[in-house]
């Protein structure tokens, strides 16, 4: 299905830790503590106990600096890979 398609990834420089998308989906996305940044934790709902795609994309469209990006699973590897912290 195309939820298995797409994934959701935090740009955590652009992101300005507004705590938005960890209030709407608080079984995706949680503040990082060390850097005050949201990280998503948790895909969508095919994995046990994750959010609705409908409360991720309400979420997602809650970030004022539009920094949560819908990406693929290999964009996914390669950009957690890159991070730094």
């Amino acid at each position: 299905g195309a939820a298995l398609d797409r994934f959701v990834y935090v740009d955590e420089a652009t992101c300005i830790g507004c705590t938005n998308c960890a209030t709407v989906a608080r079984s995706t996305f949680f503040m990082e503590q060390m850097y005050g940044r949201a990280r998503a934790f948790r895909q969508a709902s095919f994995l046990s106990g994750g959010d609705s795609e409908d409360t991720i994309a309400e979420a997602v469209a809650t970030c004022p600096v539009d920094c949560i990006w819908y990406v693929s699973w290999d964009d996914l590897v390669a950009l957690e890979t890159e991070r730094k912290y």
